[in-house]
């Protein structure tokens, strides 16, 4: 491969960053006094960590070849489950046991799309279509309205500052940094990627895709879980509408960041790119005063946007890969 094969593919390899510079330059002219402010950017990765987990959780399946339609709703039945039961069923629980209990519900909901999808055998986008309106409606049949009364210690995960920089970032950060060690360096890793690409070869070299499936959303949901965490922190409270439409930017993120729709291509680098794309749109648009109707149509158009840039990269790197 010639020099200028290898800066095309990793130009389409980083598109998503060439896409976020332009867009805080964009905002930056437009915005000039909020915009270039520090605590502006801390403000934008604050608010992306939260949909930047569910983005990684919808990267991992869309990696191993599936999606799964279900894991806002599986941040917000977490939510919901765990608030629940420290504010009102059980008020003296201690805070920490909310903090390890909301992830624990998170991977046991995944695994349930787990189990129907690997163990089972249904079609992805059915079993979790069905699991989206089984977690979302049994939030609003739980309790409707706001949970306030909740340990500290549970809220300031999602809120409390080291430094002036929210816990929540770092939080965002090392969990990328996991889940790129896992897809990049362990055999697992390697197994995802496989499954994603050619189910029917990986199965033959002796992989169980069932099983790596299983886990594949078993991880996912536990991310929901983590999620529905720095949710309530960060408003202080548990609702029945925490992430509530929030799958479409999870979609959104992982496809603009270069995550195969077809499977078994992408990466946590680039889906962390396209998490802080959304995050420097949807401040841009607010410092602008775009209302939140149009600005939920400018995310449906973003969304569009992505599918098309992800159908003309993969064409354009096969070109290149295959010239003839």
């Amino acid at each position: 491969m010639d020099t200028e094969a290898k800066i095309k593919l990793f130009l389409l390899d980083n598109v998503v960053w060439l896409i976020c510079i332009g867009l805080y330059i964009l905002f930056s002219f437009l915005v000039p006094r909020g915009f270039l402010q520090l605590h502006n950017i801390e403000f934008i990765l604050y608010t992306s960590s939260m949909i930047g987990l569910l983005v990684f959780g919808q990267s991992l399946a869309l990696i191993s070849g599936n999606l799964d339609l279900s894991l806002a709703q599986n941040t917000g039945l977490s939510a919901m489950i765990t608030g629940y039961i420290l504010g009102i069923a059980y008020p003296n629980t201690p805070g920490w046991i909310g903090i390890i209990m909301i992830i624990i519900v998170g991977a046991m909901l995944g695994s349930i799309n787990g189990i129907l999808i690997g163990r089972i055998g249904f079609n992805a986008f059915l079993a979790t279509l069905a699991t989206y309106l089984v977690f979302d409606w049994s939030t609003f049949w739980i309790r409707r309205g706001a949970i306030v009364n909740l340990p500290k210690s549970f809220l300031a995960v999602g809120e409390m500052t080291v430094g002036g920089i929210h816990i929540s970032i770092f939080i965002f950060i090392i969990v990328a940094i996991c889940l790129h060690f896992l897809l990049s360096k362990t055999k697992f890793g390697n197994w995802i990627y496989a499954t994603g690409d050619n189910p029917n070869t990986t199965r033959m070299m002796g992989v169980d895709i069932g099983l790596v499936d299983f886990y594949v959303f078993t991880i996912a949901g536990a991310l929901a879980g983590l999620s529905g965490l720095l949710y309530i922190g960060y408003i202080g409270c548990v609702t029945s509408l925490i992430a509530q439409g929030m799958i479409f930017n999870a979609f959104a993120g992982a496809i603009i960041g270069g995550v195969s729709l077809k499977g078994g291509k992408g990466g946590i680098i680039g889906a962390f790119g396209g998490v802080l794309m959304l995050g420097i749109l949807e401040a841009g648009l607010t410092m602008l005063k775009i209302n939140p109707e149009l600005r939920g149509v400018l995310s449906g158009i973003v969304l569009g946007l992505a599918i098309l840039i992800n159908i003309k990269v993969e064409q354009t790197r096969e070109r290149i890969l295959m010239p003839h």
